[in-house]
């Protein structure tokens, strides 16, 4: 009876909190309502913003709860009855968010390309709104990719965005430094940047990265371009770079090896098992198996786990000689991974990452794990869907690999099977997050 008691105390105490919890979203929602509808309404309002060609009318106090620039602006020893402000530094909508933000305590991220979030930072800093800051800090850590992290660190050393340029730093060095699929795709993709943003990514990486390498060259000669220089004159340009890059070649077939970032942590994560299945057959008409994958976050693929092949069914006699079934076999598979375009359509005929596994020594009915070192694996963006094709040549025909079901979601990993009723011989991914 007492145990009773006490659960239900505590049942009774959880069920206060959680109502209070509820009740203080509720009022923090409704007073939202309320300024949303003030700003919209321009009711009330004692100050004027002048930002680009618009006028936005706001209120004082409301601003100079949120923020100590508009304070000090507002109520300090120069405050004006109506002041009007001029905003040159900072775009119209994206002053609206800010007062948005503000007003309602809400920012849409998902509607803002990276430069809107950067910007947004920007004004946050400006105005020394704390929340904000560590929020579009987190959404500008969420959009950068292969296709932008340039310019977002140009924009971030140009505007002299310290804790910006950490963050794209962070993910330059984890992501991009030392990834051949981020140098396949700087080649096709040349993105042009200021000496002072080169300077900067030199300093921060310290040691002459083949991608780096490939970098100065290729900006120097760009540079040179620009600025009528000759050939000859390449040298000069990379003086200007720094000591760091003075004892660098300013060849483009330099092969220096890349050094390694500190690693992050391997990560081990397995689907959930349901239920058994009619095992794979590896044939002529099925040489291969197909899994979709799709993650949250970038993430460097080290390693797959599948499962092993059935043993054959070789124990019985023959004649006065008794075969015992085998142990082990040599595992020999080939694994392409394809970038799935957006429209939906099959994987295209190119693999953007292969790797061979070369009679691996194997237990029949057990564990399969397929892995390799860091400088091999492939780096998957977030947003993207792949294809993991597994296949095996005619040597594997005939053996059979057991399939389950299993979850489709594993520490927020996406696993689309190719036959959600066949199972999968899949069960689990090594890998390293990368931010």
């Amino acid at each position: 009876m007492a145990f009773l008691r006490l659960f239900q105390m505590n049942s009774s105490a959880m069920e206060v909190a959680v109502t209070h919890h509820k009740e203080q979203a509720s009022v923090g929602s409704l007073l939202g309502r309320r300024y949303a509808e003030l700003l919209h309404g321009e009711k009330y309002t004692d100050c004027l913003f002048h930002v680009c060609e618009e006028q936005l009318k706001c209120h004082k106090l409301i601003l100079s709860a949120a923020s100590p620039v508009f304070e000090a602006m507002f109520f300090g020893p120069m405050q004006e009855s109506e002041p009007q402000i001029e905003i040159h530094d900072i775009s119209a909508a994206i002053f609206k968010v800010l007062l948005e933000c503000i007003y309602t305590g809400s920012v849409d991220y998902n509607s803002l390309e990276l430069v809107a979030c950067i910007e947004l930072y920007y004004a946050a800093e400006k105005y020394l709104l704390d929340e904000l800051i560590a929020d579009s800090l987190v959404a500008i850590t969420r959009k950068l990719r292969f296709s932008n992290i340039l310019p977002a660190l140009e924009l971030s050393v140009c505007m002299g965005l310290d804790s910006l340029l950490e963050v794209c730093m962070t993910f330059f060095m984890r992501c991009c430094v030392n990834n051949a699929q981020y140098m396949t795709h700087l080649k096709e993709h040349y993105v042009h940047v200021s000496k002072e943003c080169v300077k900067t990514i030199i300093a921060a990486c310290k040691e002459p990265h083949k991608l780096l390498i490939w970098y100065v060259y290729e900006w120097t000669q760009q540079e040179c371009e620009q600025l009528g220089l000759g050939p000859s004159d390449a040298d000069l340009v990379v003086h200007g770079l720094g000591p760091e890059a003075n004892s660098w070649p300013v060849n483009v077939n330099a092969s220096e090896e890349a050094q390694s970032p500190a690693p992050a942590p391997i990560v081990s994560v397995e689907r959930c098992y349901y239920k058994a299945c009619r095992p794979f057959t590896v044939d002529a008409e099925s040489p291969l198996w197909r899994l979709r994958l799709r993650s949250p976050r970038f993430i460097s693929l080290l390693g797959v786990v599948i499962n092993s092949r059935l043993p054959p069914n070789l124990t019985g006699n023959f004649g006065h000689v008794q075969v015992q079934m085998p142990l082990e076999y040599r595992e020999s598979l080939r694994l392409d991974l394809y970038e799935l375009p957006a429209d939906g359509e099959d994987a295209p005929s190119n693999p953007v990452w292969s790797h061979v596994i070369q009679n691996q020594s194997t237990k029949y009915n057990c564990d399969l794990h397929l892995s390799w070192r860091r400088e091999e694996a492939c780096v998957l963006t977030p947003e993207l869907s792949y294809e993991l094709q597994i296949r095996w040549d005619g040597s594997a025909y005939g053996a059979e690999y057991p399939c389950s079901v299993q979850s489709c979601l594993a520490d927020g990993i996406r696993f689309f099977d190719s036959d959600s009723f066949s199972g999968s011989l899949v069960k689990g991914l090594r890998y390293a997050n990368l931010v």
